[in-house]
């Protein structure tokens, strides 16, 4: 036989075997890609209604004669927005702008958040006490976490109460 002459068996893939293989790969890899990050879309968006929560507190505050803030409860389940420094006061609750009820219930997206009490002044300086009088000393950290080591870090700057 002839060096230049093959035999079909010999000749390889066709293009479209090589094609079905690569859309088969790309579908596969959409798919793994897709999933895996689930759980990070739902903590980074949690995060920044969180974010806006807070400056909604440190809004109301400045534009108002009361104190209002956001109270975290301890197991990190949850959170609200409370006026005239009682936050356990269910009368001092108030709905959240977005939200069906007066508590954000984070279990419902697997979420946990430090627990923390945070108040504004009159000024929209950040405060650690429930009735807006003591400004924080240093920049408030709060942690917002999806489980498995997953976390994202909420920075409220002291003097200004500016998240980034």
């Amino acid at each position: 036989m002839p060096p230049f002459y093959h035999s079909r068996d010999q000749m390889g893939f066709t293009p479209l075997e090589v094609l079905v293989v690569l859309i088969i790969i790309g579908i596969i890899s959409v798919m793994v890609i897709g999933r895996s990050d689930i759980g990070q879309t739902d903590l980074l968006a949690r995060t920044e209604v969180f974010k806006s929560h807070i400056r909604y507190a440190q809004s109301l505050s400045m534009n108002a004669d009361r104190i209002w803030g956001i109270n975290c409860d301890a197991a990190g389940q949850s959170y609200w927005l409370f006026v005239d420094g009682d936050p356990d006061n269910t009368s001092n609750q108030r709905k959240l702008p977005g939200e069906e009820s007066k508590i954000v219930d984070l279990t419902q997206f697997k979420l946990t958040l430090s627990a923390a009490t945070l108040s504004f002044d009159d000024r929209g300086r950040p405060c650690d006490d429930n009735s807006g009088t003591q400004p924080i000393g240093n920049d408030l950290l709060l942690t917002l976490s999806a489980g498995g080591g997953t976390n994202t870090t909420i920075r409220v700057t002291r003097n200004t109460g500016f998240i980034p």
